[in-house]
């Protein structure tokens, strides 16, 4: 049974004149009382957890935009954008910190997954755009690099 058709089903019984119902099948056992003093209840069969998920690697063609304060670093996708790798370690890229290609200049998070985000110039950085878990949006600049 499907979260919507739980739902449906709840509000059906809050519309009805029943004080009571009850229903089980397979793998979920559904109790509704309409009497102050109990809760609706919803019970799902175990479901294996899944094992923790790799980090990705971002893909783009995007070409960086260069400007005459140097090359941009944007975002190949919509997230959350964090810039060290841990609360409590330092931040990928600092200003004035030189940068190879390919090197891992952040990580963006969009729906619980965690995608690296690679340089793709070499140089120097001369400035980060944003700030540490805030939302970016796709191709945003990230990071301004003078290349060299």
């Amino acid at each position: 049974m499907e979260y919507e058709q739980v739902k449906e089903m709840v509000t059906l019984f809050n519309q009805s004149a029943n004080q009571e119902m009850q229903l089980e099948t397979e793998d979920v056992k559904l109790y509704l009382n309409k009497q102050p003093t109990s809760a609706v209840t919803t019970m799902r069969t175990p479901v294996e957890a899944t094992p923790d998920l790799p980090i990705e690697e971002a893909t783009s063609t995007h070409q960086p935009t260069v400007s005459e304060s140097g090359t941009t670093i944007e975002s190949p996708m919509v997230g959350s954008v964090y810039l060290q790798p841990a609360p409590d370690q330092s931040a990928y890229l600092t200003v004035g910190q030189s940068v190879t290609v390919g090197e891992v200049v952040c990580v963006i998070e969009a729906m619980k997954m965690m995608t690296e985000v690679k340089s793709t110039v070499a140089g120097v950085v001369t400035a980060v755009l944003v700030a540490n878990e805030e939302l970016v949006e796709y191709h945003q600049p990230l990071f301004e690099v003078k290349e060299g």
